[in-house]
């Protein structure tokens, strides 16, 4: 076939176009194109034809919610679709899927496209930690199995030492012992040959009684000695039988507590390495001294596991990041190991001011700096801010009440408003305890004796706390001779006091940010206080 009629939809080949044309109601009735003509013609149709129902051959102009497919109008109106209700337009369900799709699609990229790039990035960090993890272990194993083998070498070196030094002593025991049996195989051949000469001359009789006795007396000497030789070297045999010896026994017991000690010591060196993470500073990081005077702050070694070191050997290095002037020269310091993971390092600052030092364990740098307070003197009683009825000592160490007012109080010679500062006092006679101590702000304070509304301090008498005149339970009351320790840290606001008696402490909270003073009070003539 070579054409296609139009008209009749039907395919001609050359020899049949002529009877084709005729057939029918003549030439007018039929439309002759070629093949490839025919076949752009159809693909243009379906190219811009809309999809049509399979049932009725109509556009697919509706969708049915209900049954989740699209239909024609014939389907609405006469077809199986007919009553349902959730039909909308072709438009209006892609309208509603683009807004969906492009509602989800801003979900996608706003919200889990980030986690997922989170949740990759947590992955990678694992990943990177736990191949740096594997690393160290690999280097902890490999450094704790050269180790062992140094060990093993070691032992193995002492073992072959001891069995030469063994063999040694051996040596010299047979030299001796071989050069004795020479001694007294030659005596024994002597008294051969002295024997067959007596038989000799008594033979010819040349030899008188006296003399054939003295002889035989000599002969049974010579042989009780190489008799008694003989019994000695019976007993020492075992020197031929050197794998009997008792230091060269090795017995499953020894052998157990070599390889126990050499687990001992992998473990050891597995674990070992120190680090700044878990080491700490022991006890207080905060120190007060004077010019001169040493300081010492301790050091805990730990490991990865937070386990204390049973050994020393670690690099401790201490820098200076603030000292009192920009141009003075760093305090020397010295760290001393104690062996057991435990160092202490000692300083001694040679100038007053306010110094700070970062401490590092193996390289890596603590979490918690040290704090050096040298001054002179913490300070005084001020007699400038004494009530008239309080009394200061010579070296304004003590305070002492000699007046008739009751209550008379005493600020200190020195304002704190920066860092952490320690002081103590001591009781030294009270006869009710009528004894307040603390801090305060200067204000107003000893204009009116006592006015304990601007302090925060602690009564003796019960050992009930007052902060700015409000009570509150405290600790136990005071007795003669206690010794009190404050510890303001001015940068946390708190005041703690102990007492050192009793070892119970009590702290006062949100202090002001502003300049306090060391505050003490005296209600009763002769109580005394001193620094």
């Amino acid at each position: 076939a070579s054409v296609w009629c139009t008209k009749c939809d039907v395919a001609l080949c050359t020899d049949h176009i002529a009877g084709h044309m005729m057939s029918g109601q003549g030439p007018s009735s039929h439309a002759i194109i070629g093949l490839s003509e025919r076949d752009q013609s159809t693909d243009a149709q379906q190219g811009n034809s809309s999809p049509l129902c399979g049932e009725h051959n109509r556009p697919l102009e509706y969708f049915c919610k209900a049954c989740g497919v699209c239909i024609c109008g014939h389907c609405v109106a006469i077809g199986r679709h007919r009553g349902h209700t959730q039909i909308v337009t072709v438009h209006e369900v892609s309208d509603e899927l683009q807004a969906e799709v492009q509602t989800k699609s801003k979900k996608i990229k706003d919200v889990t496209l980030p986690r997922a790039q989170r949740a990759l990035e947590k992955v990678q960090k694992v990943t990177s930690e736990l191949s740096s993890r594997a690393e160290q272990v690999e280097a902890d194993i490999k450094t704790a199995s050269r180790l062992a083998v140094a060990a093993i070498q070691t032992c193995e070196q002492e073992k072959l030492q001891e069995v030469d030094d063994i063999r040694v002593v051996r040596l010299k025991t047979l030299d001796r012992q071989r050069e004795e049996l020479r001694q007294h195989t030659a005596a024994l051949e002597g008294v051969v040959a002295f024997s067959e000469q007596l038989a000799e001359r008594r033979r010819f009789g040349s030899l008188s009684h006296n003399s054939i006795q003295h002889c035989e007396v000599n002969i049974v000497g010579v042989l009780t000695a190489v008799k008694e030789r003989a019994d000695v070297l019976d007993k020492v045999k075992f020197l031929e039988t050197p794998d009997h010896h008792p230091h060269l026994v090795f017995s499953s017991t020894s052998e157990a507590e070599m390889m126990q000690k050499a687990s001992e010591l992998l473990g050891t060196v597995v674990s070992c390495e120190a680090t700044a993470a878990q080491s700490c500073i022991e006890g207080n990081r905060h120190k007060h001294t004077k010019p001169g005077q040493s300081v010492v702050f301790s050091v805990i070694a730990k490991d990865r596991q937070g386990k204390t070191q049973r050994r020393g050997g670690d690099s401790i290095r201490v820098t200076w990041s603030r000292l009192p002037a920009a141009d003075m020269a760093a305090p020397a310091v010295e760290v001393r190991d104690k062996g057991d993971g435990h160092y202490d390092i000692v300083c001694s600052p040679s100038r007053t001011g306010d110094y700070n030092a970062d401490v590092f364990i193996n390289g890596g740098k603590l979490s918690t700096t040290l704090t050096i307070m040298c001054q002179e003197k913490w300070f005084d009683f001020d007699s400038t801010e004494c009530h008239r009825g309080l009394t200061i000592s010579s070296d304004k160490q003590t305070i002492t009440h000699t007046g008739s007012d009751r209550w008379s109080s005493v600020l200190a010679s020195q304002s704190l408003q920066h860092g952490r500062h320690t002081w103590k006092v001591k009781i030294i006679q009270s006869t009710g305890m009528h004894i307040m101590v603390g801090v305060a702000e200067k204000p107003g304070l000893t204009a009116k004796r006592n006015n304990y509304s601007s302090a925060y301090c602690w009564f003796g008498y019960d050992g009930v706390k007052f902060v700015l005149g409000k009570e509150s339970k405290g600790i136990s009351a005071f007795e003669v001779n206690d010794i009190l320790q404050f510890d303001l840290d001015c940068d946390k606001h708190t005041l703690q006091i102990t007492n050192l008696r009793l070892r119970e402490t009590a702290k006062i909270d949100n202090l002001p940010a502003t300049e306090l003073f060391p505050y003490f009070a005296l209600y009763q003539y002769r109580d005394s206080i001193s620094l």
